[in-house]
């Protein structure tokens, strides 16, 4: 039977709620993991067909992405595990950037690091860095 109170249809919705997930608590932890565990797998497929842009390097546990185009920029591999979006991490992914190996990734910000600080010092006049 409807309630007519909202108020009162709210705490019946809550309490009912309540019921049924204490009583299928198991089969929600079972369904979160296996999806959890298929997406983790659709991204370590996609990674494994992924190479460095640089040095050419292929494995999944060594590819990074870094964004060429930085306007909403998103985390992708937040987007693929943590909230099991793989098909939205593939796409910007491949619309906003280009895979590299982890050192590379990281010669590479550390290069443009070193250039802004370089022309920031240039604007200031301050004296060049020996790197």
């Amino acid at each position: 039977m409807p309630f007519k109170d909202e108020a009162k249809r709210l705490v019946m919705q809550k309490k009912y709620s309540r019921r049924w997930y204490e009583k299928n608590r198991r089969e929600i932890i079972k369904k979160a993991a296996r999806q959890k565990d298929k997406s983790r797998a659709e991204w370590v497929a996609y990674k494994s067909k992924q190479r460095c842009s640089h040095c050419r390097k292929k494995h999944p546990a060594i590819i990074d992405f870094h964004h060429v185009i930085k306007e909403g920029k998103r985390s992708v591999n937040r987007l693929a595990l943590k909230q099991s979006n793989v098909t939205e991490a593939i796409k910007e992914a491949e619309e906003k950037c280009i895979p590299l190996c982890s050192n590379c990734h990281r010669i590479l910000h550390w290069n443009e690091t070193r250039k802004a600080m370089r022309v920031r010092r240039k604007k200031r006049g301050d004296s060049p860095d020996i790197s």
